[in-house]
Formats: C-alpha cells, structure tokens, sequence
C-alpha cells in the first residue's frame, strides 16, 4: 500500500498508539522503553511497509508512536516492535486516530498531559524526537504541520495563561524531595549519573536549590560531564568508576539509559543511610536496594511529591484548551485547503487557458476567495463550479 498517497494525508489517519503514567507505573513502563537504535528499527519496518510520516516520542513519563498510517497498521509495527502480548497492549496501551489523536499531541507538547501539569521540560523532548525522525527522513508534509502548528500552540500557552509558571517539574520536584528527605539538613555531597536533558535539567535545579553542595556528574561520554561540570561548577566522576564511589554521597541521582541495572543490591552493602532518586526509563536501579537505610524514589513517586503544590496550574487548563482548540482549527482549515490542492490547481490551470492573459489578476482574486471559503465550510464541489461560472459570466 502507498501511504505516500494524498488520501492518506488526511487528518483522519494521523494515528497514536502509545503509554503513559495514565497508564502503567514506572517498572511497568519500563518494560516498554525503547532505545534510539530501537526507534530507527522502528522507522525502517514503517519505510518497508510505505509509511513515510512518522515519529516516536520516549520518555521517563511515555513511549508513543505516531504515523500518518491506518490504526490498525501501526498497531501491528508496535506490538511487534516491542514484543507485546495480546494483554499488555490491551491494558497498558491506549489508540487514538482523527483529531483525537492530534488533541492528545497538542495536550503532550503544552505540558497539559505532563504528570506534572505544565511540566514544560517535554517541549525540548518533542523537539528532540521530531529531529531525530526527520533526520531519518521520516517527517512528511502532514507531520510538519502539525507539529509545527503544535509547538505554537504550546508557545502562546506559556505566555498567555500561568500554566507552566514557577519551577514545577520532576527535575524541581525532585530537588524538593531531596531537601525533605533530608531531614532539614542540606545535603553536602549529591552525585548526578547521566547528563542528558533531564540531567541537566537536575544539576541546574540542584545548584540553585543546594547552592553550598558538592554536586558531581558522571556521563558514559566524558566530554558531556566535563562541559556540565563547567556549567554548574561540579565536579565530574568517570563512568566506569561512579559504582565505586556510592558511599561517598548523600544523594544519588540516575537520570541515564541502560537495558541493565547499573545500580545493583550489591554495589551499596557498606553504604551507610542515603537517598536515592530513578529519573530513568527504564529503571537504571535495582528497585530491591530499597530498606530501613536505604530510600529510594521512582519517577512517580517524584512526580506525585508536588501534586498539593500545582493545584493552582489546573486553574490554567480551561484557558490553554482553549488556545489548543484555537489552534487545531487552524490545522483544519490548511487540511480543508491542501487535501483538495490537486482539484484546486487544475481548475485554476483550465480556467487560466479559457480565458485571456489579461485576466490572470482576477482569477487569482476568484480563487483566493475559493480558498478562504474552503478553508472554514469545507470542500464542496458546487463551491467549485460556482467560481466557475461566475469567471464565465463576468468574461
């Protein structure tokens, strides 16, 4: 099949299969976590199949995939994809197709469908995605359009409504956990292992909140730790080694990608009380670690710590959903136009060679209003022959 086809580039086959924190906890949705080399084996069985318009979206709080393809279609790349059972897609996965499935992208990309509302981190982790789709050449022309019309929509939220106001993330929220759990004590010594964009994220939020600590970062490529390091005045421990150094720390932070636990039961034996926090999907630490001594917190337990603190941000959410609802018109009316452009030009070209050169300027007038007219009614093929005639009777 040739999804290449411009019927396929209606709305109505903009698909999304994906899971969330609605859906799964954290060890749950870990299982379903998908690797950079992951995602391009992904786009390749797409290709193979004809699908060109495509990209997947993997985070601590979501995996989802969307195509410009049937539901059905993509709901057979994924769960092959991800070796998933009959019953894990059926209780851990949701599907949406239409403008549904353009409603829940835009409420992704303006934080509006964040564990924490508003969390506005995922606007540079959707952006991330998109690169990394179009540089495998896999965003099309409808793709673009909706996710540039989204990262507007998502911009004019942060401006005109409070919604992503103050420091409420799971990188802050994090940050205030830590300073809980410490007992009002602030701690001396954190460690950061992984300096991605929620590492990052992490030791900024932390140099404000701690800005006394002795922070340390560790990156598997050590030019990235060193480059952090400079920028919020830390300290950095090479990779290999960090596993060394546990007990040295009063608070550990993971925030990398692994397929393996990197923090093991074993590594912390001669650790005296400390706190440990996983920012990872997967999880990177061995959940059993936990005891009397030993905390450790999920991405979920993280994000939940300030749910009392934002209940003013859903005082937002009618004002965004309005501003999305805005802006998903506007995706309508350049649907309206550019599904029905062939029909749109051929009638132009005819109508051009009917007439004299001369009328070149009022056959554009005629169409553009054409245009405009499609844009909010629809397409109606009486629309077509009425600026038809009315070319022939003004000749």
């Amino acid at each position: 099949m040739n999804f290449n086809d411009p019927l396929f580039y209606h709305l109505g086959y903009f698909s999304v299969i994906g899971t969330n924190f609605t859906k799964a906890d954290t060890h749950t949705r870990s299982n379903f976590a998908i690797s950079a080399e992951g995602i391009k084996d992904f786009y390749a069985k797409a290709k193979a199949l004809g699908i060109s318009d495509a990209f997947v979206i993997s985070t601590c709080n979501r995996t989802e995939f969307y195509a410009c393809a049937p539901e059905s279609l993509l709901e057979q790349l994924v769960t092959s994809q991800l070796s998933l059972s009959k019953d894990s897609f059926k209780n851990y996965f949701y599907c949406q197709s239409g403008p549904a499935a353009v409603r829940h992208f835009f409420r992704v990309v303006s934080g509006l469908g964040s564990q924490i509302v508003g969390d506005y981190e995922i606007v540079g982790q959707v952006k991330k995605a998109i690169q990394f789709s179009r540089e495998c050449r896999m965003i099309g022309t409808l793709t673009d359009r909706i996710t540039s019309l989204a990262f507007q929509a998502s911009k004019e939220v942060k401006a005109k409504t409070n919604l992503s106001n103050g420091k409420y993330s799971v990188s802050y929220a994090a940050a205030e956990l830590i300073s809980s759990e410490s007992f009002n004590i602030e701690p001396k010594r954190i460690l950061i292992v992984g300096t991605g964009e929620i590492g990052k994220a992490m030791a900024r939020n932390l140099r404000d909140y701690f800005p006394t600590c002795q922070l340390t970062v560790s990156n598997r490529t050590l030019a990235h730790a060193a480059e952090l390091g400079r920028q919020v005045d830390a300290a950095v421990l090479p990779f290999e080694n960090f596993i060394n150094h546990l007990a040295e720390f009063d608070a550990i932070i993971a925030a990398a990608h692994s397929d393996q636990y990197l923090i093991r039961k074993e590594n912390i034996q001669n650790h005296s009380a400390a706190l440990f926090l996983d920012l990872s999907i997967p999880q990177v630490i061995d959940p059993s670690i936990k005891s009397e001594k030993i905390k450790l917190f999920s991405v979920d337990e993280i994000s939940t710590f300030h749910n009392e603190l934002i209940k003013q941000r859903h005082l937002e959410v009618p004002k965004a959903e309005v501003i999305l609802e805005n802006y998903i018109a506007k995706l309508m009316e350049w649907q309206n136009v550019f599904f029905r452009r062939d029909i749109i030009r051929t009638y132009k070209d005819r109508i051009e060679n009917l007439l004299s050169n001369s009328q070149a300027k009022r056959i554009d007038k005629t169409f553009s209003r054409l245009i405009q007219q499609i844009k909010v009614e629809g397409y109606k093929g009486c629309s077509v022959i009425q600026t038809v005639n009315e070319l022939i009777e003004q000749e």
